[in-house]
């Protein structure tokens, strides 16, 4: 059996948060969101919030029918209107770093606002696999799903990633913005316009 696209269901979070400190526990990252039960919490909150009240704001997931049935391998956060789907974080929990939060993604968000302006874009905000699946398809499903609905839309895709993840990106059409230079965290900004069949 292979790997499946599903929607994420509100059971689904805490699995989200469980796989992102397994993905994507880098130093930066843990400064931000040190992995404790109060910060695991927060979250739980923030994603479950979006997925049952932010429609602009679309939670998929990838899952391995084998060994275990319905465990979450792979998810991504798409926000389709970033414009107006609202602040992409609550406010940071006591035990964040708070000034490295507002530093880092006060400045990605000054970023798009400034490029894009009024024109409408996608924006895939969260993209995390587990170690273990990397290289089996798990994030071409997710990515995929988001870039052939901005084709149909007409309208192109933003992200940030990691420096290392930008190979897999260029493969879907994505481009590094020429204006802006790699981020002190190792963060890219690309865009991919849309494609036209």
């Amino acid at each position: 059996m292979s790997l499946t696209l599903q929607p994420v269901t509100e059971s689904d979070i805490p699995s989200l948060s469980e796989l992102w400190y397994k993905s994507f526990s880098i130093p930066i990252n843990l400064l931000m969101f040190p992995n404790t039960p109060g910060i695991r919490a927060w979250w739980n909150e923030a994603n479950g919030h979006d997925l049952l009240h932010n429609p602009h704001r679309k939670y998929l997931k990838v899952v391995d029918p084998v060994p275990v049935p319905g465990a979450v391998v792979a998810y991504a956060k798409w926000d389709l209107d970033p414009q107006h789907s609202g602040a992409r974080f609550p406010e940071w929990h006591a035990e964040s770093h708070r000034e490295t939060c507002d530093l880092v993604f006060t400045v990605l968000d000054e970023e798009k606002r400034t490029f894009f302006g009024e024109r409408r874009f996608y924006y895939l905000d969260m993209l995390v696999v587990d170690p273990a699946y990397r290289g089996r398809g798990a994030a071409a499903m997710l990515i995929q799903w988001g870039c052939e609905l901005a084709d149909q839309e007409g309208v192109p895709v933003y992200l940030d990633a990691h420096i290392d993840a930008a190979p897999m990106y260029r493969r879907f059409g994505f481009n590094d913005r020429e204006d802006k230079v790699v981020t002190s965290e190792g963060a890219v900004s690309m865009i991919r316009e849309p494609e036209t069949k």
